[in-house]
């Protein structure tokens, strides 16, 4: 099915998987997709971000939603005891030089666990999520309705538009729209430059 994606398309699933690592979540899912589609610089983003849909917006009301990645519950709770983790990096930091903290680049491994993606470096592809892969199947049918032999970053916003259950619908009536209201413009701003 991904031969069928434009180029643009096939970004939204890359910068996806970009905004769900940076978040810290370890899938892939509709929100991340809603995410990629608010940050590009296609029209799909263009008319979100006009809608009040920015990357932030979405941001935010993901992590609302959502909740907050482990890596922030970490910080607090150190906090709580009364560890600054900010002032403990500087100090390390000082003594050892910047990135000092950062992970060594690893020796490449010729070969790969069976079951893991990306042998347990982190940085393979991340799994999606029941509904993201039917937001992505959707994406086809609506292309496909509209008699389009490509799939578009349009057609995944409008998938997102098509889903009845799952964060995607709570997603848009917290950023004060409703799928159906979403899916109309969209369809509109198309058939007008169409």
């Amino acid at each position: 099915m991904f031969e069928r994606f434009t180029e643009e398309a096939r970004a939204v699933v890359v910068d996806a998987q970009l905004h769900a690592r940076r978040l810290g979540h370890g899938y892939l899912g509709c929100e991340h997709l809603l995410l990629a589609l608010s940050s590009t610089g296609g029209q799909i983003g263009v008319m979100l971000r006009r809608l009040g849909m920015t990357t932030e917006a979405v941001e935010a009301a993901t992590l609302r939603l959502v909740g907050t990645p482990n890596a922030t519950r970490d910080r607090e709770a150190l906090a709580a005891i009364g560890i600054d983790l900010d002032a403990v990096r500087e100090k390390i930091e000082a003594s050892f030089g910047p990135r000092a903290l950062e992970p060594s680049p690893r020796r490449r491994r010729r070969w790969v666990r069976r079951g893991s993606c990306d042998g347990g470096s982190g940085y393979g592809a991340l799994p999606f999520t029941p509904r993201a892969k039917k937001c992505l199947e959707l994406s086809l049918r609506e292309a496909v309705a509209l008699r389009q032999r490509e799939i578009g970053s349009q057609h995944i916003a409008l998938a997102l538009t098509a889903m009845t259950d799952g964060l995607a619908p709570q997603l848009l009536s917290s950023l004060g729209t409703s799928p159906s209201v979403l899916r109309t413009q969209i369809l509109n701003h198309y058939r007008q430059a169409g």
